[in-house]
């Protein structure tokens, strides 16, 4: 029994000290009521802001994709004009083709024409050296034409 006596009046030394009362006037409790006061009104200058910011940021979004929309319009219009070009390009070639063959043509005929031309020319000049040989002036003419 002695021991709880004892323990007891240990607990009961060592509360003392926690039952003090703590110093808290009136200047501290308006101090408190004016901290409370600019913290209501911070939160509410902040709510504010944000919500300002939030519509701010929407705008920008808003932006953003009409950006979007333009540069996917501007794609699109470079994609038109580059096969456009291209299509012109391919279309020339061929163009370009078909008129040489057909240009082709007329300068074919006529070297057939000529081959066969040739075959008489040189029959003819060959009769003529044949005559050249007894004709002395002919001769003469055929060397100056340089074709003896």
């Amino acid at each position: 029994m002695r021991v709880v006596g004892v323990i007891l009046g240990v607990l009961l030394w060592a509360q003392e000290p926690a039952n003090q009362p703590v110093p808290y006037t009136l200047a501290d409790r308006d101090r408190l009521i004016r901290l409370e006061a600019e913290l209501i009104a911070f939160k509410e200058q902040y709510r504010q802001e944000m919500g300002g910011l939030r519509g701010e940021i929407g705008n920008l979004r808003g932006e953003i994709g009409e950006l979007r929309a333009q540069l996917n319009h501007v794609e699109s219009r470079n994609d038109m004009q580059f096969y456009t070009l291209l299509t012109i390009l391919v279309g020339f070639m061929a163009f370009l083709l078909w008129d040489r063959r057909k240009a082709l043509v007329p300068v074919e005929a006529k070297v057939a024409e000529l081959q066969k031309d040739s075959a008489k020319l040189s029959r003819l000049v060959e009769s003529l050296r044949e005559y050249a040989r007894t004709h002395p002036d002919l001769a003469e003419i055929l060397r100056r034409y340089e074709l003896v």
